[in-house]
């Protein structure tokens, strides 16, 4: 198949043997392989087509070819879907554009052009947490907790803004190649709000099995996105991701919607695996049915975090002893005294925080990513 990047076709698939696009005309031996669009974006890729858009990667010509990401929503589905997904798009570029995170896109440009509208964005150069999980399988709880301390901060940044995610999930949630940062994308269905916990209901945005009771009714608060999160941990840690069957029915092996109980820690249990039990004890709590039972912002989350697993974490001989086999592929003997040093000057370090300062010895980037792979 021949894909036309011309982000004006609506046709843009083509069979091999055609020259000539039959969507828009364009000549297939150029506008399959690059198109140059508003001057200075060169589309050399769709990442993905669904029903209402695309998404491309392309280079800005004027910024020495920096790579972006460029989403375009097709206008054509009349009513009201059309002014829905209009409004979740537009809502996205306003909330990208009042946020300053290194963990959240940047957003380049917005703008309309042939009745559809473009936002331009940083592109993310790596994998989400579900394609990591096609790729690895479950996720170790050392990873958890590394997701845990890498994206709490980002949403305690978020709700300080008055910002509510409402749609975390393994999808929404990428790691940059490079550094192993994890990075929250798709802000369509974000809200500005407040904090109270009598606002009035609003749109119920969300995607089962990993949005809230309260999500699903129309209101939501700080207090979702930790479920959300959480919802997104337990479902990595025993590999039980929510389908549905050849009839379109609802598949959950871990959630009794019927008396609304996660039974992930049964799940595992069955399995043969242990998890700490304070690193449990926070799951649970971030997973409160009643959004008063949980806690009520990601800060307290982390400070728990930090406070009660952190010893335990620095005292773990099997990762410590990975730390420096690992280490010692890359730099030899003086392994173990860099391991030592870094313990002795960091008491209470935590594992994502060591294996950040140990890649700093290794002097070969590409090392590095695979460091970072090994331990996380």
């Amino acid at each position: 198949m021949l894909y036309c990047l011309n982000p004006a076709c609506y046709y843009p698939k083509n069979p091999v043997d055609r020259t000539v696009c039959h969507g828009c005309g364009e000549d297939l031996s150029k506008s399959s392989k690059s198109y140059l669009f508003r001057v200075h974006y060169r589309l050399t890729k769709c990442l993905g087509e669904g029903a209402f858009g695309r998404t491309y990667l392309a280079e800005d010509t004027d910024l020495m070819g920096e790579p972006r990401t460029i989403k375009k929503l097709i206008a054509g589905t009349s009513g009201s879907m059309q002014g829905k997904i209009r409004e979740l798009f537009v809502r996205e570029a306003q909330q990208l554009y009042n946020l300053n995170h290194p963990q959240i896109p940047k957003l380049y440009a917005y703008f309309e052009q042939d009745n559809a509208l473009y936002l331009v964005q940083e592109f993310i150069d790596g994998d989400n947490l579900s394609q990591e999980f096609s790729q690895t399988g479950v996720f170790s709880e050392l990873k958890i907790k590394s997701i845990l301390q890498d994206l709490l901060p980002v949403l305690d940044y978020l709700h300080t803004h008055k910002i509510i995610h409402r749609d975390i999930k393994p999808q929404n949630i990428m790691r940059r190649q490079q550094t192993g940062q994890l990075v929250l994308i798709d802000f369509g269905g974000a809200k500005q709000t407040s904090t109270n916990i009598q606002s009035q209901p609003g749109t119920a945005i969300y995607t089962p099995g990993y949005a809230p009771i309260e999500q699903m009714m129309g209101h939501s608060y700080p207090a979702s996105d930790i479920y959300s999160l959480a919802a997104t941990s337990v479902r990595l840690l025993t590999g039980c991701l929510p389908t549905t069957d050849r009839f379109g029915n609802f598949q959950d092996e871990i959630y009794d919607r019927h008396n609304l109980r996660w039974l992930w820690r049964e799940y595992l249990q069955k399995q043969g695996k242990t998890i700490n039990d304070e690193l449990g004890n926070i799951l649970d709590k971030m997973l409160a049915i009643m959004v008063v039972d949980r806690y009520q912002s990601a800060k307290e989350v982390l400070d728990i975090l930090h406070a009660k697993i952190s010893v335990n974490l620095q005292l773990e001989p099997a990762f410590l002893e990975r730390c420096q086999r690992e280490l010692a592929r890359y730099i030899g003997p003086m392994s173990s005294f860099i391991l030592q040093d870094t313990l002795a000057k960091n008491p209470r370090i935590l594992p994502q925080q060591l294996v950040d300062v140990l890649s700093t010895e290794i002097p070969n980037p590409q090392n590095v990513k695979q460091f970072k792979e090994a331990l996380l």
